[in-house]
Formats: structure tokens, sequence, C-alpha cells
């Protein structure tokens, strides 16, 4: 309950969520502008029912600002709870590698607790992600489709070895199969918790001769790298659609994904049916982007900086 203030301090220090509101009665904000005196010379014998109006408002906006609160630390409290395998205390838990199922949760999770401006949990927070990868909703075949051959970091999985394993599906069935659930892979792309991840991975990528590079110290590097360990979706899936969703701007139709390169980075995959390049050119409809070129239009690096598929310097700067 707020406090009693002096008889010449105007009331609103005693209320100053009421007064700070913006959806305060003018009649309230005038009595709240108003000294103690001048409060009881205005309401004389209704001064306590007065008073009593006024510290129930104040009481409801307190109310309102520690529910707000309480739901800003919840979820932020859920994923320090879901730390704990981690170690005895955070650094512990901030020094972890990821080498396997356990603890790339925990370190994929130590990087959607954003400090700044405040402690917040970011949008990508991995069960919010692995909601949205559970819509994808299709079967064993499908799920080896996205993990072999359209979100792998490695060689992918060709159709006919996918075909056989999955009860002797043609080639072309796989083919099928796969533009659909691409498609699929896209449109989930557009929701908050996988568009969040994009753009966080985004972010992390460096600019190198080989293009938008994820260096091999990143921990989703690592993370990408990890075998699956159970079901559909996983954290290792979390990572790798982000990154192929990562691997070219919102809005353009040619993901290629990324793949490991000998230096253990990842770096964006390169055409199947086109040889090796040897010089540095733009992105083209058919063949992407080449090993040699700038980084796709739509990648922002770690800087932030966007980069312009027809130069090797920022867009800003390319004419």
């Amino acid at each position: 309950m707020p406090k009693r203030t002096p008889r010449h301090q105007p009331l609103r220090l005693r209320f100053p969520l009421l007064w700070e509101s913006t959806q305060t009665p003018p009649d309230l904000r005038e009595d709240l502008a108003r000294t103690d005196s001048e409060f009881g010379a205005k309401w004389r014998r209704h001064k306590t029912d007065r008073l009593a109006e006024l510290h129930r408002h104040e009481d409801q906006l307190a109310l309102v600002a520690a529910r707000r609160e309480l739901d800003q630390a919840l979820p932020i409290l859920a994923q320090l709870n879901l730390l704990t395998p981690g170690g005895a205390d955070l650094r512990s838990a901030a020094t972890l590698s990821p080498v396997d199922g356990q603890s790339a949760e925990i370190v994929y999770r130590l990087t959607t607790l954003r400090l700044q401006p405040t402690l917040t949990v970011a949008d990508h927070e991995l069960g919010l992600v692995l909601d949205d990868l559970q819509q994808l909703g299709t079967d064993a075949l499908g799920h080896a489709i996205v993990r072999e051959a359209i979100c792998t970091v490695h060689k992918t999985t060709t159709y006919a070895v996918l075909g056989e394993r999955h009860g002797g599906k043609t080639k072309q069935t796989v083919a099928d199969r796969r533009k659909r659930l691409e498609g699929r892979l896209i449109g989930l792309g557009d929701r908050r918790a996988l568009s969040a991840l994009r753009e966080a991975l985004s972010s992390r990528l460096a600019n190198s001769t080989k293009g938008p590079t994820l260096p091999a110290d990143d921990p989703f590097t690592r993370i990408a790298l990890l075998p699956h360990e159970g079901g559909f979706p996983d954290v290792v899936d979390a990572v790798k659609v982000g990154l192929w969703l990562a691997s070219a701007g919102p809005d353009d139709e040619l993901r290629p994904g990324f793949e490991i390169q000998k230096d253990g980075s990842l770096t964006i995959r390169l055409p199947t049916n086109s040889p090796q390049p040897t010089h540095s050119g733009p992105p083209t409809a058919r063949t992407g982007w080449s090993r040699g070129a700038s980084r796709p239009v739509g990648i922002r690096g770690s800087t932030g900086t966007r980069w312009s598929a027809n130069c090797s310097t920022p867009a800003s700067s390319c004419s």
C-alpha cells in the first residue's frame, strides 16, 4: 500500500503508477496533483472513500506490472532450469562444447538468452523451433529426405538409396516428395521461431573467398555436425533446417543449403550438376551462388552488413 506523503507534497508521489498511467481518468489525475491538504479540503468528509479509490486503482496497476514482470521472468527461469545438466553454474554451462544431443541443447539454449538491452529469451527458443518443425507432419521417408537430402551438411543421400530404404519407392517418387517438403519448409520458415532462427544464423555468417561461411568453431557448426540421437525433430534438425533457410534470402526460391569444408567450416553448397568454378561470378537462376561468389542478397554477416550477390563489397558500395 502506498505510504502517506507529507501534507505539503502532491499525492502523485504516493501513487506513482496511477500518475504515470495514460489511462488514468482526468478527475483522478487532478486529485493526484493536489497536496494532502488540498485533497482534504476538496473532499472533506469523503476523503477516506476517495483515498480508498485511489489505493484500489494503484493496487490494480501494481498487480498488472507484477504479472508483466512475471511473464518476462518465467521464460528465462524455464531456460535456466533446462541448463542444469550443463554444470553447477552458468560459467560451467557456458564453456560446454556440444558433443551429444544433451550438450547441444544446452549450448543452443545459452545462445537464446539475450543479455542486452535486457535479459530476455530470443524468439528462436529451441522449444518453439521444434514445435514449428513438428508441423511438417510427414512420415519416416519424409524425415529421411529432410535430414539426408535437403538439410544435410554432408554429401546428400541419393533418391535411389532413400527409396530402397523406405519400401522400394522410385527415384521420381522421392524427388517429388523432396520438392513438396522444400515448399513446406519454406512456408514454416515464415513462422516467428524459424524466421528468428534464420536471422540469428545469418548474422553469424562471415564473408570469405568461399562466400558466406559459418566458422568451424561456431557452436552451431558443431551442432550441425552431430549425429541424430532420436526421432524428428531434434536440436540437430533445428540447426540444420535453420542453416538451410539461411542459405538464401527469405524471398529466394533456391536454397542450396550449407556443406562441410576440409577446415570444418560450413559454406554454401555447390550445385551438384555444375563444375567447380574457377572465378567469382554472380548467381544465376539455375546454378545459385558459385563458390567464389560473394554473399547472396538478403544474407547478413556477423557485423550486420548486407552483401550483394554481384559485388564482393557491401551492397551500399555497389552500383
